[in-house]
């Protein structure tokens, strides 16, 4: 798989959910298809544990992403998932540290690549938190009433952007929420721990399409 500047997105209205990489030039590669492991953890004991393969065309694992630690929201611990090789040698470390219930901080993802610098990026831009604070969480709960009233699946979102930074506050990659997708600014990233992170981050905060509860749980 090549490295270098692209955009990622996920598309479920194929056979199962897939992650399709657009190259700096137009052109289309798909990422890996995405299959939940069938003898993986129970995600009912601990709701951030996932277990999942990105496979290639033919069913040809490209990667492997395990719940290294399951964390826990209450207490603010993150949740530590180890992604591997088809050969289970590792290509890096992803941790979600979910924004604890009824605090006013942002979720982070944080992601340590075996090779190269780690990449640290908070939920949503600090000015938009300033303004959903006092607004939209008031809001967000009316649209919560209204869907179980009407069953209208629609809501009010809290902020979603992230941009993953390295030490020296340099931008490797980009999460845009409008245009469900990820731009990739580095060189030096490898796109199979790439497409873990979306395909992890995608299943704890889905688009529309996707359903309420996302891929990974469906």
């Amino acid at each position: 798989m090549t490295r270098g500047p692209a955009t990622y997105s996920v598309g479920y209205r194929a056979r199962m959910p897939f992650v399709l990489r657009t190259e700096s030039n137009g052109e289309l590669t798909g990422a890996g298809w995405l299959n939940r492991d069938a003898y993986g953890p129970e995600h009912d004991m601990h709701p951030g544990t996932r277990s999942f393969r990105v496979l290639a065309d033919g069913d040809i694992p490209l990667a492997y992403v395990r719940t290294e630690r399951p964390g826990s929201r209450a207490t603010g611990q993150p949740v530590v998932y180890r992604v591997e090789d088809h050969h289970g040698v590792a290509l890096g470390r992803i941790t979600y540290r979910r924004r604890p219930a009824f605090r006013i901080c942002r979720a982070r993802w944080t992601v340590e690549p075996v090779q190269g610098p780690a990449l640290r990026g908070h939920q949503g831009r600090l000015a938009w938190w300033a303004v959903w604070w006092p607004t939209g969480l008031l809001l967000s709960w009316i649209c919560l009433i209204s869907t179980f009233m009407t069953g209208d699946d629609g809501g009010f979102r809290p902020p979603r952007r992230i941009t993953w930074r390295d030490a020296s506050r340099r931008t490797r990659l980009v999460f845009r929420g409008m245009a469900e997708n990820y731009q990739v600014r580095a060189d030096d990233l490898d796109p199979r721990l790439i497409t873990a992170l979306v395909a992890l981050h995608q299943s704890f905060d889905p688009p529309e399409q996707a359903g309420a509860l996302g891929w990974y749980e469906t």
